[in-house]
């Protein structure tokens, strides 16, 4: 009823969310199924993990996000993960500020407590499925995915302001993907 999948994606990204905002926008209500495992089949290193989680999946998701006008609480966008993005860069900016005023070590090391308050359910799950050590060594990786998920976030917005700039609509934009 809803039309399925948008097939007009250059390449797979977000058309799996498209549907899910169109559902939801139509009325309908999407649950998850904890129980229902799917494995990608791909290698993922670190350059090919952040290529398609940064251009193929932040920025264009951010296009449809803006494109929709609405921002859900839902996903990967939890009020939860927008406040650790601003604490990520609030770390970062800290740190980097702390080179001329050590005082700064302590606006960081607050950020970094709330950071690691706001996840501390993920880094248990962590810890549970593959131990402390594990989890331990997921925390930076995961404050890495939500600095760049942040930095997407403004491109995102830059470029479907210029699409929408160029196209000269005012009310819609080109095709996220």
């Amino acid at each position: 009823a809803a039309g399925g999948f948008d097939t007009d994606f250059d390449h797979p990204t977000i058309e799996d969310i498209e549907l899910g905002y169109r559902l939801k926008r139509e009325g309908h209500l999407i649950r998850v199924r904890k129980t229902l495992q799917v494995k990608h089949l791909k290698h993922w290193g670190v350059a090919s993990l952040l290529k398609t989680d940064f251009f193929d999946r932040a920025i264009p998701w951010t296009k449809l996000i803006l494109q929709d006008r609405r921002l859900m609480n839902d996903l990967n966008l939890r009020y939860a993960s927008r406040a650790s993005v601003v604490l990520v860069y609030i770390l970062l900016g800290a740190l980097i500020g702390a080179l001329w005023r050590p005082g700064l070590l302590v606006i960081a090391g607050a950020a970094a407590v709330l950071l690691a308050a706001l996840n501390a359910g993920l880094y248990r799950f962590y810890q549970r499925q593959r131990g402390f050590w594990f989890a331990l060594r997921v925390i930076p990786r995961h404050w890495l995915y939500y600095l760049y998920s942040g930095l997407a976030f403004v491109l995102g917005t830059i470029q479907y302001r210029w699409d929408r700039s160029r196209s000269g609509r005012s009310g819609t934009t080109p095709k996220a993907g």
